[in-house]
Parts: structure tokens; sequence; C-alpha cells
């Protein structure tokens, strides 16, 4: 099991959060469906937004994970419910566009992806083809599908400046519930990916720590070593939709606003073997709140 600690409730402005991204030692967030085309920045405490930036002319149909690289903040718009969409979303923001004003406009880039091995596109509630995790690994984006239909995920391989594209699974994964976000660390080579049991009561979180080596396809790219993967159950009930590497040894989580959790901020820390360790303090502690 591994023991997540809360840190702090989030703001009203972020209660469906669903994207996690730390530039600079600051974290940033956005929310899903239905709100504006913004991306939010914490206070360095995570209860309060520092900064809100637009990205004009963007529409938010389903924002689900932000991913970074060296010099660009990506935004995916891969959220897929009921499976109705054809063509889905990637958005590009310079890392520099970040430092604007609290209220500016940034200027942005959008390309489009489709799954290639989708013969038919028809509303369902038990599909493959949901998305709400992407992360950078070296030149590539890696997208984890959400899959409603077998409870496994599959990777993709995104081409970061592709206008247009089309995506084939690379592998697919026993992961054994939803996959809601998605996190690599450079560092230690690690991968993490954040999800749900597919139980629709009593159900539970879980975190897969995956190394990656250096077996993919082509010139030494990198794939999960599925071999040295690792499933935990998060301790702490709420609805966990993203989460960052924050560092080799320490793990932050989101979760949105829902009838049983608030929208909150927590973390999971690791040992030096990358095992997950108690709690430092009771989780319940009134100086968290």
């Amino acid at each position: 099991m591994a023991q997540v600690q809360r840190v702090a409730l989030l703001p009203n402005t972020v209660l469906e959060t669903s994207g996690l991204a730390q530039i600079e030692g600051r974290l940033w967030t956005l929310n899903d469906s239905g709100d504006d085309a913004a991306i939010y920045q914490l206070s360095s405490d995570g209860r309060r937004i520092a900064k809100t930036l637009y990205l004009a002319g963007a529409r938010n149909i389903d924002w689900e994970s932000l991913a970074l690289d060296a010099d660009t903040l990506y935004i995916a718009d891969c959220g897929n419910n009921r499976g109705r969409r054809a063509t889905l979303q990637l958005y590009r923001v310079a890392l520099d566009a970040l430092s604007a004003p609290d209220g500016s406009r940034v200027e942005y880039e959008v390309s489009h992806f489709r799954y290639g091995h989708r013969l038919e596109v028809s509303a369902s509630a038990s599909h493959n083809f949901d998305c709400e995790a992407i992360t950078v690994v070296g030149d590539e984006l890696w997208l984890f599908s959400k899959n409603r239909g077998d409870g496994h995920t599959e990777l993709y391989r995104l081409d970061k400046q592709a206008r247009e594209q089309a995506l084939y699974p690379y592998r697919t994964y026993p992961v054994n519930g939803l996959i809601t976000a998605a996190d690599y660390d450079p560092v230690s080579r690690r991968l993490v990916l954040l999800g749900y049991s597919r139980e629709r009561f009593f159900g539970h979180s879980f975190i897969w720590i995956i190394p990656l080596s250096n077996n993919g396809d082509g010139a030494q790219k990198l794939a999960p070593e599925w071999s040295g993967a690792q499933r935990y159950k998060l301790s702490t009930y709420a609805q966990w939709e993203a989460i960052s590497w924050d560092g080799s040894h320490r793990l932050v989580l989101s979760a949105e606003r829902s009838p049983l959790s608030d929208a909150q901020l927590g973390e999971i820390r690791l040992d030096a073997q990358g095992l997950p360790l108690a709690p430092e303090a009771d989780p319940d502690d009134a100086s968290f709140w």
C-alpha cells in the first residue's frame, strides 16, 4: 500500500483538477470539460490560485492532462468518456509564455490526432478509446488509454510536432483498472501511472511504478519494463486525477471534488529504493487544512 499524505484543500476555482505539471517549483493545473480554456498556477502551499492564463480561441472540450519538456507545456484535450469523439487535440504553449501577468492570453499551437485502428466511432459506455494521461519521455509524448472496456491500458507514442497524426497502440499493459494520469522521471527512469479500480462500489485508487529500459523499437528508444512494475493501492480515498514527480522520491497528486471527497493535493514519499514510505504526520491534523 502507498500512504497518501494530504497536503492542502484546493481552491474552488479548480474543483475539477485533472492535470498537474511542476514548473520551476510551482504546480500548474487545469480543469476538465466545461471550464474556460485556462491553466492555473497554484500558490506555494497549494491553497490559492497564484495566476490564471487563457488560451484565447481554444475550447476545453475535455482537457485531461498536462506534460512538459524543456521548452513546452502540452495540454491534452483527449477525454472521451462516451466514445463519441473521432478527433482529439493537443495544445502546445511555450514555457516562456507562462511568465505573462495574471489574466493574460497566451499564444499556442494546436495539433490533432485520432486512433488509427478505430474503425467506427459510436457512443459506448464500455470502450477502449478514452484517455486522461500523457507524459513526455525523451523526444516523444506517451499517451496511456483509459480502457473502460477491458481494464487494461494501451501505450501510444505521439510525435510532439506533427500537426495531424493517426495513433496505433505500441503495447498493452494489464493495469487492472482505469488510468487517469501518468508522469515520467528521467533521473530515476521510472514511470508512474495513477488510476482507480473498476468496481462501482467499494473501489480504490492505485499507482503503478514502472522502470523503463532501452528495449524499445528503433534507435534505443525507452520502453516500460513491465516485469519490474509494482502496483500499490492508495491509502486515502479520493477521486485522484493527476500525478507529478517532484524529484525522484516524492509524488504529488491532485483529486477533484466528488460526493465523498474534497478537491485536494496529496503526496506520496518514496525511499531510496523507490518504495512508498509511511506518512510523516497525521493526515487529519488540522494544520493541513
